[in-house]
Formats: structure tokens, C-alpha cells, sequence
């Protein structure tokens, strides 16, 4: 296999991640650029990589009005950037590993698949849950008939209070307009490509979903409430969502809260100027009780044209975090929790009338985040590119359209209050 080089575009968080197989394969994977509007991340991309001054770039436009610099480009840019960021990349003649998700309205997710072939460019999206051991090994299973007929899925992303608030009630997903989508396209685009993966391919027929904000609502505040936590809050001390003890006392998702200070990483920000930016500017510091427009618990039920169904419920702010998945088939059912690394695979006894149970334990590594998917997916992405093996687990655009648009579908069913058909999203 011959040598990948890449440049990451958004040395944020998820570029990060992603960047670091090329220090876990350095005979396979290099880095050789950045492009990030954040001196800090450059310098900091610069000194992990030992990239080139001229190969850090702080806008875009230096970088696509170069000739070609490399084989690929890791766009880890935030989702509303994707679509503005990824045809030139294409054009250029970059394949591109696509941070999810890809976008929010069906005629660009369908336009960037089209850019994609065109150029005859690899357009991977980084649903790293196919490539965490739990869901692949449910996947190989499935494959080879371990339970007949898929009958039903069921999937529940039980999403962590820290994390609820961090990302979804004060962060940047914390509203529609600001992200460019709702929650189930910004937390579960994940979890409906599984669906439709463990479904062998199976096509959407209809989709139904409801929503609501229950609980970070203004109505909830308890009394005494104020603006903000640290500030003029006389409810701090009791209240469950405070800022004080989520991201001073415990320093809850730092690489989140901190990350977008201009001339600082999220490293290298003090305690006394984190309680100063709560306080006063820091969106992290405001009530977690505010109305805005994304959904804290939705349920979405699909129907597929192999006679199947699947349900995918979404949970925000529960006190233990983690993912469930339920598969019912015609001769067995597989049931387990991501994060326990075990599922059990059940089998219908006709002679006792009852099952028997097996438990498969995921021995392999699991560590870092998605239950060891991340740099599993950057591994396939860059076999791929050197014409080596793709695993079970493996994507393109083309395999991703179908779970974004069962996103935009599920949004427009809650927002109208009825069930669409699926069909109306191929445009």
C-alpha cells in the first residue's frame, strides 16, 4: 500500500481525531497541510505534523488556489461549511473524508454525490459508529442469516446531560439557525445510517416522527432563575444544569466550551478568565432553561419496502449516556448496549417454547471516541485510497444519502405533524 498524504481542513476537535492515524501509521498516512482561521490551530497542526509555512493556510480560498498538494483532504469544517467547501475540493482533484453531516437540505446532499462522481473523486462520510467493533460485528452477523428475516430495528440514543448541554442547548448546535439542523440531522444522522445499513440496504417507504422541547424550556426555570449561572442566578446551587459545577468544578468538554477563543486553545485557558467568560460573554455561562428550536426527546418510525420497520428514539439529558439497539428477525433477535461492548443473540426454541441466549463480548480495542470507530473509519478511508481491502464497514457518499435524507424527512413530519413518503426526498 502506497503512502496517503492529506490535508485537514478545520483543526478542530473531529480534525484532530482524525489526524491522528498518521502518527498511529506514519508508513501509510501523513499529514502535509492545514487549513484552519485560527492562528493557534495552525501553529499547533504545524508543530504536531512538522508541516511547511506555506502549506498552513487560514482561509479556504489560499488552499484551492494552489495546484493539487496532496492526495486527500479531511473536511472536518463545521456542518453548515460543508456544502460551500467540498465541490472545489472535488473539482481540485482531492478525495475527501466528510465530517458528518453532510448538509441539511436534500438538493445539496444530492448535488455533493453528484460532484463526487463526476470527478471521480472518493467522497467517504465519517459515520464512525459502522466502524466501532459493537455495530460491525452485529453487521457480519446479520450477513450471514444469524437471525433469518430482519423484522424490526429499534435504536435509542440516550444523549448525557453534559453533553445535552454542551452541545445542544448552549453550544453550537444550540439552535436551528445556527447549526443549519435539527436534532436528529446534528446528533442522530448516525444512528439513522444504521438503520438502513443493518437493513441490508432495504429502502425507506414512509417516515413519521414527533418531537418536543421538554425540559430546557423557559417554563422549567426553577425560582430565583436568572440570565446566567455564575452572574445573577440565586438558583445556581441547586439547579442540576449549572455552569459552575459542569464546566469549572468537573471541566466538562473543554475541547467544546473553550475551543473557539481567539489566540488560545481550549488547553490553555485559565480558571479565573473561564469564570470571567461564564459570567459575562460565554454562551456556556447562560440558563440552560432558554426556548429555543431544537428538540430535547424525538421518536421516529420508519417503514421499509422489505417489509421491515425501524424505530430510532432520541433522549436528551439522561443520567447514563449510551446507545441501545433491539433486532428482531424472523428466526432470533440481537440485543445490546454500545457501551457495555456485549449484545446478546437469542434464538426461538419451538421445543420448549422459550430461547436460548448467547453473549458475544467485544474484546477488541475500543478505547477512544465512538467505541473505537474513529480511527478504524480513517484506516478503511485510507486503504481505500491505496487499493487495498475495504472493510464490511466501508461508505460513500452514495451509501450516506439514504440516512440524511431519512433526517430531513423525520424533520419535516414533526414540523407538519404527519407522515411523509420517502419517495418525495429524491428530487
Amino acid at each position: 500500500m502506497k503512502k496517503i498524504t492529506a490535508t485537514v481542513m478545520g483543526f478542530g476537535d473531529r480534525g484532530q481525531i482524525y489526524a491522528r492515524y498518521a502518527k498511529m501509521r506514519p508508513d501509510l498516512f501523513e499529514i502535509v497541510g492545514v487549513v484552519d482561521p485560527n492562528p493557534v490551530k495552525l501553529e499547533k497542526a504545524k508543530r504536531e505534523y512538522n508541516l511547511k509555512t506555506e502549506n498552513c493556510y487560514s482561509d479556504p480560498a489560499e488552499f484551492y488556489r494552489k495546484s493539487r498538494q496532496c492526495d486527500a483532504v479531511i473536511n472536518a469544517t463545521m456542518d453548515r461549511l460543508h456544502y460551500e467547501t467540498t465541490p472545489p475540493l472535488l473539482e481540485k482533484g482531492y478525495h475527501v473524508l466528510l465530517e458528518k453531516p453532510v448538509a441539511s437540505d436534500p438538493r445539496e446532499l444530492l448535488d455533493l454525490e453528484r460532484a463526487a462522481k463526476e470527478n471521480r473523486r472518493v467522497l467517504m462520510v465519517c459515520h464512525v459508529l459502522r466502524y466501532a467493533p459493537f455495530y460491525r460485528r452485529i453487521k457480519e452477523l446479520l450477513a450471514k442469516g444469524a437471525i433469518g428475516r430482519i423484522k424490526h430495528i429499534y435504536a435509542c440514543e440516550n444523549v448525557a446531560v453534559y453533553h445535552m448541554l454542551s452541545a445542544y442547548v448552549r453550544g453550537k448546535w444550540s439552535a436551528e439557525n445556527a447549526c443549519g439542523s435539527g436534532m436528529l440531522m446534528a446528533k442522530c444522522c448516525h444512528d439513522l445510517d444504521l438503520l438502513v445499513w443493518l437493513n441490508a440496504g432495504a429502502k425507506p417507504v414512509t417516515v413519521a416522527s414527533v418531537g418536543v422541547r421538554g425540559e430546557f424550556t423557559a417554563k422549567n426555570k426553577p425560582a430565583g432563575a436568572g440570565t446566567r449561572c455564575l452572574s445573577d442566578c440565586a438558583a445556581e446551587d441547586s439547579c442540576p444544569y449549572s455552569a459552575r459545577k459542569l464546566y469549572i468544578k468537573n471541566d466538562v468538554y473543554p475541547f467544546l466550551i473553550w475551543n473557539d477563543l481567539p489566540g488560545r486553545d481550549w488547553d490553555g485557558v485559565e480558571l479565573p478568565l473561564r469564570e470571567k467568560l461564564l459570567k459575562t460573554v460565554s454562551p456556556h455561562g447562560e440558563c440552560a432553561f432558554a426556548d429555543k428550536d431544537l428538540v430535547d426527546s424525538q421518536s421516529t418510525l420508519v417503514t421499509f419496502d422489505n417489509g421491515s420497520t425501524a424505530t430510532l428514539d432520541m433522549l436528551g439529558g439522561v443520567s447514563r449516556p449510551g446507545r441501545n439497539m433491539h433486532i428482531v428477525g424472523s428466526t432470533g433477535e440481537i440485543e445490546g448496549f454500545l457501551e457495555s461492548n456485549r449484545f446478546a443473540v437469542r434464538r426461538y426454541d419451538a421445543d420448549s417454547t422459550g430461547y436460548k441466549e448467547e453473549t458475544r463480548e467485544i474484546t477488541e480495542d475500543v478505547s477512544g471516541a465512538h467505541s473505537g470507530g474513529d480511527l478504524r473509519l480513517v484506516e478503511d478511508f485510507v486503504s481505500m485510497l491505496s487499493d487495498g481491502p475495504r472493510s464490511v464497514s466501508c461508505t460513500d457518499i452514495s451509501d450516506s444519502v439514504i440516512g440524511h435524507l431519512l433526517a430531513i424527512a423525520a424533520e419535516k413530519s414533526r414540523k407538519e405533524n404527519r407522515m411523509v413518503s420517502f419517495a418525495d426526498f429524491f428530487l
